[in-house]
């Protein structure tokens, strides 16, 4: 029996092992993802979004305010775009370890305008954009009871340097809080420069690259009863760059990204939050799409990014078990219609798209968006 009972016991250990190491993994997962939203997101549309993003930096549209601005400049005509995101993020709550959803609903409207206009060649004087992102998240098996709530504004200008090439600048301003039964986080003074450069290297060939820099500040205020706020500067520096081959029918991309982030607080213990204090991240994505278009309005899309979220590390006390990395593959499809309209008419087209992400992280976590643009024409 003493036999007996050293077997069930080593084996309740080992389960228990186990189970915290589940619980751990989850949360990094979870964790790593939160923490890179409390940073200022750049949107994407659905097109871009079903080729795992691969085409964000060499598209030319209203969406290239936030994600190139450079791709402003080789618009010939303005654009208007709006999209409806679905997002989940799952995995463990820290510190109890059991299963948390976050699940979010995400809105945009995004547009931009030629200055000085000329019909069939790019603007005299480039092209401004504009728009607005919000998004909201429930924390679903959550004993904190969390809810967050973000949006932001963005504002770019991209003017053509040559017939090909293009330059261009964006400042996006985000608010961005986290409202739990044991703290608030309230981030109000959050910016993202973005200076970006696309080329037409041919009719077939445009390549995009950008560099970020973003900073800002939130504060940490705990509940029930525990006394001190943390007030946080936030830092953030990214870099990336793309390629978009062009065929008769068929759209390759390729895209590179990477993103460096940085909290500097006080490090105080400030109920279970885990944000505040200092933490450093690194993210950086590899990203492969490819659009087939099957005929005048209608394509299909898919896309693989390979998210390789590493080493965020905590430095204040109490929040060591969460560091560590949440690196991840994901796949997306999509598909678009396009409905072109006649030669001379304002609206030269109608485009809605879809497109659905799933990454092997957390829980399996799924990704959905549809967008709605229409670029028109200032010349008639």
């Amino acid at each position: 029996m003493k036999i007996l009972g050293k077997v069930v016991a080593v084996s309740c250990v080992s389960v228990a092992a186990a189970s915290l190491g589940y619980a751990d993994e989850k949360a990094h997962d979870f964790y790593f993802q939160q923490n890179q939203q409390r940073f200022i997101a750049q949107p994407q549309d659905a097109r871009m979004f079903g080729m795992a993003g691969s085409t964000a930096l060499t598209a030319a549209n209203s969406l290239s305010t936030v994600n190139n601005p450079g791709g402003l400049g080789l618009m010939q005509y303005g654009d208007v775009s709006a999209a409806y995101g679905y997002n989940e993020i799952t995995g463990n709550s820290y510190p109890g370890g059991a299963r948390v959803k976050d699940k979010q609903n995400s809105g945009q409207v995004y547009g931009a305008l030629p200055v000085g206009p000329v019909k069939g060649g790019l603007p005299d004087y480039g092209n401004v954009g504009f728009g607005w992102y919000g998004r909201t998240g429930d924390w679903t098996q959550d004993p904190q009871n969390t809810d967050s709530g973000t949006y932001q504004v963005s504002g770019g200008y991209g003017k053509a340097i040559s017939d090909t090439a293009a330059i261009g600048y964006s400042l996006t301003y985000q608010h961005d809080s986290v409202d739990a039964d044991g703290y608030k986080y309230d981030s109000a003074e959050s910016f993202l420069h973005n200076v970006g450069i696309q080329v037409r290297d041919s009719k077939d060939l445009t390549l995009g690259g950008s560099v970020t820099f973003g900073h800002g500040s939130h504060d940490l205020e705990p509940r029930a009863g525990v006394a001190g706020t943390d007030s946080v500067d936030q830092f953030s520096f990214g870099v990336g760059g793309a390629a978009e081959y062009m065929m008769d029918s068929t759209s390759l991309g390729f895209g590179v990204d990477y993103t460096y982030y940085d909290n500097s607080g006080t490090n105080e213990l400030v109920s279970a939050s885990p944000w505040g204090g200092d933490s450093t991240g690194h993210a950086m994505n590899v990203r492969v799409g490819i659009e087939e278009r099957l005929n005048e309005w209608f394509a299909v899309r898919g896309g693989y990014r390979y998210a390789s979220n590493f080493d965020w590390d905590y430095k204040r006390v109490g929040l060591d078990p969460l560091d560590g990395s949440a690196k991840f593959n994901a796949w997306t499809v999509g598909a678009g219609l396009n409905f072109g309209f006649d030669e001379g008419d304002f609206i030269r087209a109608l485009m809605i798209d879809y497109g659905v992400e799933y990454r092997d992280v957390g829980n399996n976590d799924w990704q959905h968006l549809v967008s709605v643009a229409a670029p028109f024409d200032l010349c008639m």
